[in-house]
């Protein structure tokens, strides 16, 4: 072969290699993920009921119940109901509109009918909205249509120890009738069954509500609840809707208060 040739094929067969190289090394488009994201329910998803569950993936951070840790390592979730959130570096309040949870998924509880958006973020061990990492600013929202029926029940945050409690129901959707009376189509009647300290949250399609003292059957929208359940400290109380047999409706038909006995 000549050698001028010769010449000319090595520095191609060198400079194809260098490209190829190039090539190979070159970096990677990075591809941008959110620290936290809302997996279900689905954007504009209809509901029927009126509970929510918040399926939630977040990454960066260990999810734990307040615990005054500031450090930014841990933290819980805080959704915003229908309104905007705090920014980052802000005391989340502790009100209505604004759940605080360590639970996943989340449950959103007493919505009433229509549309309703939900804006997860995070918050550390003394309730202050934090940035995770690779992310200023995290949240992640979603809007459903909640259908019906609903329970929204109200009361007051505290109450001295001895005194009685009273709860004031709001029911739509559903006729409340007594359940020995009930002969209506399903679904469209039924009364309320108010847990005291469940060991568990009340489950659609499960088991009959016991009738005791922890646990009040009535079709009454202002409910009383004796003293005699409400020793000193924090107590978790349901309002469920329940059929003839006492079991709760599916979907979901509830509310959930906390007080404080002090």
């Amino acid at each position: 072969m000549n050698p001028f040739r010769l010449l000319v094929v090595a520095v191609s067969v060198l400079l194809l290699g260098a490209c190829a190289q190039n090539v190979t090394d070159a970096p990677k488009e990075s591809v941008e993920t959110s620290a936290i994201e809302i997996l279900e329910p689905k954007d504009e998803a209809k509901i029927e009921g009126n509970v929510v569950d918040l399926k939630v993936e977040v990454s960066g951070i260990e999810i734990v119940k307040a615990d005054g840790d500031t450090s930014g390592d841990t933290g819980h979730f805080h959704v915003f109901i229908d309104r905007e959130p705090v920014d980052v570096g802000e005391a989340i309040p502790r009100e209505a509109g604004v759940v605080h949870s360590t639970d996943n998924p989340i449950r959103i509880t007493g919505l009433s009918t229509g549309s309703h958006t939900f804006t997860v973020v995070v918050g550390d061990g003394a309730h202050n909205r934090i940035a995770l990492p690779d992310d200023e600013e995290p949240e992640a929202t979603v809007t459903v249509e909640v259908q019906g029926p609903t329970v929204d029940a109200t009361a007051p945050a505290e109450i001295a120890a001895g005194q009685d409690l009273t709860i004031e129901v709001t029911v739509d959707g559903v006729t409340l009738v007594a359940a020995d009376k009930d002969e209506g189509p399903e679904g469209t009647t039924g009364h309320l069954h108010v847990l005291i300290d469940p060991a568990m949250p009340p489950e659609e399609n499960g088991q009959p509500i016991p009738k005791d003292e922890k646990n009040i059957h009535t079709t009454e929208t202002t409910i009383k609840v004796p003293s005699s359940v409400l020793p000193a400290g924090e107590h978790t109380i349901w309002i469920v809707l329940g059929n003839k047999t006492h079991v709760p409706f599916s979907p979901l038909v509830l509310d959930k208060i906390t007080i404080t006995v002090k």
